[in-house]
């Protein structure tokens, strides 16, 4: 027989000798490390989210979004061990020596349900159980508070209740609706009851935690509640970037960051209307005469930046692009040929003083008090009042159009030659 291995093992041994043996097998020389014995640099904030977030540009909004998620998910997680925390709490407390709760806190805590008379010994304390760092310079605590319910309960007979049984409540801070609330300013002053209550508390003195400048100066706002000033800020950068989309018509027609000439030109004259709020928005589509269309359409260019901050910057791209029909059929439907796409896209490129507004310019700035397009200088009202400047037609369509007529000057930064570079675009007189 083989070697304590009986008939199985002679079997194997056997089966070697004829070539059929089994490869000896490698076992790792790694353990997988639990996270607790290696705890996270920035509480609650993993390193792939911290990557995530440390990153020039991309959406702030989405940042906020990714982050508050992430924050609330931690938060819940401790509250789906709140029992076996309220447990602990009690052996904690026995192991270290502490003061130790009254048997009937005790009692209250582990079995979760409490008497009448248990409000009246212990009304407007509050005992602590379980607090844990799971944001950067905030606290999640557990705690049993007891409300007898002040001068409204006081009239009100309770002994029949008094071998009844009541369940102790849980509160969550978690929740967009609960937030960090008190007992007290969320269900009344007239509240009676003892509940298992989860808060935040700010630790500023923590820290402090190699995260980005945004969230760091957002976590060390004054509050208790990390996710209502994740939320306000979000708020901010949603009407931030709202009061930056109704500024759109302006920002095409002004065209700092537009290098060619031509379609610099265009985007100057494209007509633009008044919405119901007053603010001037881009017609979609438009006619543009007298210019090749070889020389605007199909190309998307910049036409404005903005910052949010050091690393976050807003950038406006336009696009000219031309419907693929024949001349006649478009003279015959009455629709122009030449529609505008615009988007708003967030970048990390960093702008230049003379390029974007400032983000407090743009906050103190009122909804509708846009300037009028028409008295910007460049406008096509100003255009039309040029001498030897066609006036447009007023024979269908009648939908905006961009007249760029050869006897009109040279769009800024062109050169004479340029205009004259394809051989089907005849060269303009420039006037002298």
């Amino acid at each position: 027989m083989a070697q304590g291995g009986g008939l199985w093992g002679w079997m194997q041994s056997f089966g070697g000798t004829c070539g059929f043996g089994q490869a000896p097998k490698t076992h790792s020389m790694w353990v997988r490390a639990a996270p607790e014995l290696c705890p996270q640099e920035v509480p609650g904030v993993s390193e792939e989210l911290l990557a995530k977030i440390d990153t020039p540009g991309g959406s702030l909004e989405e940042k906020l979004e990714h982050v508050t998620d992430t924050f609330r998910s931690n938060a819940r997680h401790l509250e789906s061990l709140q029992q076996l925390l309220r447990l602990r709490a009690i052996e904690r407390r026995a192991a270290e020596g502490s003061d130790e709760f009254p048997a009937e806190v005790e009692s209250v805590i582990s079995k979760g349900t409490y008497q009448d008379s248990f409000l009246q010994a212990f009304d407007g304390q509050s005992f602590p159980l379980f607090g844990e760092q799971v944001i950067p310079y905030h606290e999640y605590r557990l705690a049993l508070e007891v409300h007898s319910g002040g001068a409204y309960w006081s009239s009100i007979s309770t002994q029949d209740s008094g071998s009844v049984q009541h369940k102790v409540e849980i509160v969550s801070a978690s929740s967009p609706a609960e937030g960090s609330a008190t007992i007290i300013s969320h269900f009344g002053a007239a509240q009676r009851g003892a509940v298992f209550v989860w808060r935040w508390h700010h630790l500023p003195e923590k820290g402090p935690y190699q995260l980005p400048e945004w969230l760091d100066k957002v976590l060390l706002g004054e509050g208790n509640d990390p996710l209502r000033k994740l939320q306000a800020e979000l708020e901010v950068v949603r009407r931030w970037h709202q009061q930056v989309r109704a500024d759109t018509a302006q920002h095409i027609k002004q065209g700092g960051e537009i290098k060619d000439p031509y379609i610099r030109e265009v985007l100057r004259l494209w007509p633009s209307e008044t919405d119901a709020q007053g603010i001037q928005q881009l017609k979609k589509c438009a006619w543009v005469e007298g210019l090749d269309a070889r020389l605007f359409v199909g190309r998307t260019v910049v036409a404005h930046r903005i910052p949010y901050d050091a690393i976050h910057t807003i950038v406006l791209h336009a696009h000219i692009s031309k419907r693929h029909v024949d001349e006649e059929e478009v003279a015959k439907e009455g629709s122009p040929p030449y529609r505008l796409t615009t988007s708003w896209q967030w970048t990390a490129a960093a702008p230049t003083t003379e390029q974007g507004l400032s983000r407090l310019m743009l906050q103190e700035r009122l909804p509708g008090s846009q300037q009028s397009i028409t008295e910007i200088p460049g406008s096509y009202q100003s255009l039309t009042e040029m001498p030897g400047t066609r006036q447009p037609r007023h024979e269908p369509p009648s939908s905006a159009e961009v007249l760029m007529d050869p006897s009109s000057s040279v769009p800024e930064g062109a050169e004479q030659n340029d205009w004259a570079a394809d051989t089907s675009t005849p060269a303009p007189e420039i006037p002298e």
